[in-house]
């Protein structure tokens, strides 16, 4: 029991010592084998390469050969958190964390207007472009949270393209008030791979602020 302890304590450790983990935690099984771990880490790494980076740590290190369905994920950003400083506060992003067990992908957003937050979440596939996806329906979930029953909202395309030879996420939306449907588009810059969430995020904020925070004080 001892030294199961104590392996539980140097594999943690170094797990928090890889690029982007921000908290690690082992858990072992009667029989002494490793049944969980799971990862909180920023958004500087993508799930995936997290999971490869400690197959990779832990086997180089202790000989263990880690099995990726064991490996959990989940991924938080809070440096998107602002102030509100107008009388009628813009939504912002408060949190996205996105978890990733046994190849399956779960992206949560939070938004926040004001002293309220908002949270939408989405499940599916981590392959191909399904991250991006996930981003949007998980915002666009918090949307129609925060907006109310009266609002819908629905992603009509969204496309990685190039500006100025940088590149971005471009989204289009149909947003449909009681009283009329609306076409709207949002871009946002993608400054890393790493961060192209967080970008489908703000292309789908930068579509929609203006016009709910119009509705919204009417």
């Amino acid at each position: 029991m001892r030294e199961m302890i104590e392996l539980k304590a140097e594999l943690d450790k170094l797990m928090c010592s890889l690029g982007g983990v921000l908290a690690a935690k082992t858990v072992f099984g009667d029989g002494g084998e490793i049944i969980e771990i799971h990862i909180l880490s920023d958004l500087t790494k993508t799930p995936k390469q997290l999971v490869r980076d400690i197959q990779s740590a832990v086997m180089a290190t202790f000989g263990l050969d880690v099995d990726y369905r064991l490996i959990s994920v989940a991924q938080i950003n809070n440096s998107m958190i602002t102030s509100a400083i107008t009388s009628e506060p813009r939504i912002i992003i408060h949190r996205i964390m996105i978890s990733l067990e046994a190849g399956n992908l779960e992206t949560t957003v939070t938004l926040g207007r004001g002293d309220q937050t908002f949270t939408g979440s989405c499940k599916g596939p981590s392959a191909g472009r399904s991250r991006a996806y996930a981003a949007a329906t998980a915002c666009m979930d918090a949307l129609r949270t925060c907006m109310g029953p009266s609002y819908s909202i629905v992603l009509l395309d969204l496309q990685r393209t190039t500006l100025a030879g940088e590149a971005c996420i471009a989204v289009a939306l149909s947003f449909v008030e009681p009283d009329r449907e609306t076409t709207l588009y949002g871009i946002a810059a993608v400054k890393s791979p790493e961060t192209e969430v967080q970008a489908v995020v703000m292309a789908v904020l930068s579509a929609v602020n203006r016009l709910i925070t119009k509705s919204r004080k009417h």
